[in-house]
C-alpha cells in the first residue's frame, strides 16, 4: 500500500493538472483512498497504488469521485455497488475530462492505451444503453483526435 504522502503528492499533481486546464476538483487524497476501498463489480484487482504513477488516471478518479459527491452520494464501502448507474454517469464524465486532458497534452501513448477501455465500456451490458452510446461516441471522437495528433506528429 502506498504511503499517505505518495497518495497526497499524486492527488496534488493531478489537481494542478486539472486546474491548469480549467477543471475544478476538490477531491482529497483521503477520499481517493476511500474510493478504492469501496466494493465494486469491476476490476477488483486495481488498487490505489496502481494509478499513482499516471497523473491522467489519478485526474480521472478525482473527477469521478467529485461527480459522485455532487450527485449527493456519500463515499462508503457500498457506494459503487448500490449506485451503479450514477457511478457510471460520473465515470463517463471523468473519462471525457481525462481524454480532453490527454489530447491537450498530446499524450498519444495514453490515448492509444485507453481506446481498448473505451471500446469495452461501450460493449458492457451492465452499462445503460444511453451510456454505451455515449462511450461509442467517445471512442469515435477519441480515435479521430488520435489520428489528428499522429498526423501532426509525423515529420
Amino acid at each position: 500500500m502506498a504511503r499517505a504522502s505518495e497518495v497526497k503528492k499524486a492527488v496534488e499533481n493531478a489537481r494542478r493538472l486539472l486546474q491548469s486546464h480549467v477543471f475544478d476538483c476538490e477531491t482529497t487524497a483521503e477520499e481517493l483512498v476511500q474510493w478504492f476501498q469501496a466494493d465494486t463489480p469491476y476490476d477488483k484487482d486495481m488498487k490505489v497504488d496502481d494509478i499513482l504513477e499516471t497523473p491522467l488516471i489519478v485526474a480521472h478518479e478525482l473527477i469521478e469521485i467529485d461527480n459522485v459527491k455532487r450527485m449527493g452520494l456519500v463515499l462508503t464501502k457500498h457506494v459503487i455497488v448500490e449506485n451503479l448507474q450514477k457511478v457510471d454517469d460520473a465515470h463517463m464524465k471523468a473519462a471525457e475530462v481525462e481524454l480532453q486532458l490527454a489530447v491537450s497534452l498530446r499524450d498519444i501513448a495514453h490515448i492509444k492505451e485507453r481506446l481498448d477501455d473505451i471500446k469495452a465500456w461501450s460493449e458492457d451490458l451492465s452499462v445503460t444503453p444511453e451510456n454505451r452510446d455515449g462511450y461509442r461516441k467517445m471512442y469515435a471522437e477519441t480515435l479521430k483526435a488520435l489520428e489528428g495528433l499522429v498526423q501532426h506528429a509525423s515529420p
